[in-house]
């Protein structure tokens, strides 16, 4: 199902010890870390992404996938997704609102509604600066940018099915990738960039699917889960080369639905949420 105009496997030679396998886990969404401790979304016992019916929650599992905590907050939760670690806020991403929940208590001290913007599919979340986040909303798509003192939203770029988002500071470059559910080999990866402080928003590479997770390995190699499929374990991650669009699937065995993973530079390990096996596993370099 890919289309890729170019492709060398052996620029992209990449060795992964075998997997660690959590279980236990409801349909996980996203995974991020503090760098104590790793912090696992899930939808709940139904793969209901949108449904409001209080079953989601967020797991605390050791930086070894034990988990320490089955939910760490007593806020109500319907479908959490995507995530960003603020001075320690964990801002969620929950249908239609931006929840913070303060990792020290588990209290909510912070929600922001995003239903009078019209966002229904509020998916991955990205830290900008200390008070700014930008947000993927899957259906239609788009990406939006939210200032946490004031609360104003506002939409930076149309993009049809958009899922993860990375946010490279330094060259301020944010990274999209996108999921089309009535057509897996649709989703495209792009970039948004600003000229004259306007965002400006291009496709990139030549690999289409239905992507996932987005991560930056380093200045210009991107990481990329892919499901293939939404019925059975079908899914990979790739890596897409920035600076010649070459594009290579990382050899392990198949994931059922790779969400919004957590790659940790320091340790040389990713963490893949497989969202339809109810597990987590976790890659060394």
């Amino acid at each position: 199902m890919k289309r890729i105009v170019a492709f060398l496997a052996c620029a992209f030679a990449v060795s992964f010890a075998a997997a660690q396998q959590s279980n236990g886990l409801a349909n996980p969404e996203s995974i991020i870390s503090d760098g104590k401790f790793l912090y696992v979304t899930n939808i709940g016992k139904k793969l209901e992404p949108v449904a409001k019916d209080g079953d989601g929650s967020i797991s605390k599992l050791s930086l070894n996938g034990d988990i320490i905590e089955a939910n760490i907050t007593k806020e109500i939760l319907n479908a959490p997704k995507g995530t960003a670690i603020i001075k320690g806020v964990l801002y969620v991403a929950d249908i239609d609102r931006i929840v913070g929940i303060e990792l020290s208590t588990g209290n909510k001290v912070k929600e922001i509604d995003l239903a009078k913007q019209n966002v229904s599919f509020a998916n991955d979340l990205e830290v900008k600066n200390d008070h700014t986040l930008f947000l993927s909303e899957t259906v239609p798509g788009s990406i939006i940018e939210v200032d946490l003192n004031t609360e104003a939203v506002t939409t930076i770029a149309n993009v049809k099915g958009a899922n993860g988002i990375c946010y490279d500071a330094k060259r301020k470059k944010l990274y999209t990738c996108s999921f089309v559910f009535e057509d897996l080999k649709a989703g495209v990866l792009g970039v948004i960039t600003w000229s004259d402080n306007k965002p400006v928003y291009e496709a990139i590479g030549a690999i289409g699917g239905a992507f996932d997770g987005l991560a930056l390995l380093n200045d210009h190699t991107l990481l990329v889960s892919e499901w293939s499929a939404m019925d059975h374990a079908a899914g990979s991650l790739w890596k897409i080369d920035l600076q010649n669009s070459f594009s290579s699937k990382i050899e392990l065995p198949a994931i059922g639905g790779p969400a919004d993973f957590y790659f940790d530079a320091k340790q040389k390990k990713v963490f893949i949420p497989a969202l339809l096996e109810g597990k987590m596993f976790t890659y060394s370099f």
